[in-house]
């Protein structure tokens, strides 16, 4: 179940960085005179939220953090800040 759910988090988080891109891509387009919605309310909410999950899926994995084992943890915890990571970054 953690493992899906970290898949689940990895494509939302992907879905996000798609978003921002365009929100990129049509803030140059608004250099040359193209309609552009300046309004970040809705993409901000968007990486609030993912963030939010992050951190309580987080929580949940250290809490379970014995029956995950030794192997499993780490990877997980790594995935989980390459999440981070990225939204972060861009």
């Amino acid at each position: 179940l953690v493992l899906e759910t970290a898949k689940e988090l990895e494509a939302a988080k992907q879905q996000v960085l798609k978003r921002i891109q365009i929100w990129k891509r049509q803030q140059q387009l608004a250099g040359n005179g193209a309609v552009f919605e300046e309004n970040l309310t809705p993409l901000q909410k968007r990486c609030e939220s993912l963030v939010e999950v992050y951190f309580q899926l987080h929580q949940q994995v250290l809490a379970a953090s014995a029956e995950l084992g030794s192997e499993l943890l780490p990877r997980l915890l790594e995935r989980f800040t390459e999440v981070l990571t990225s939204l972060v970054k861009r």
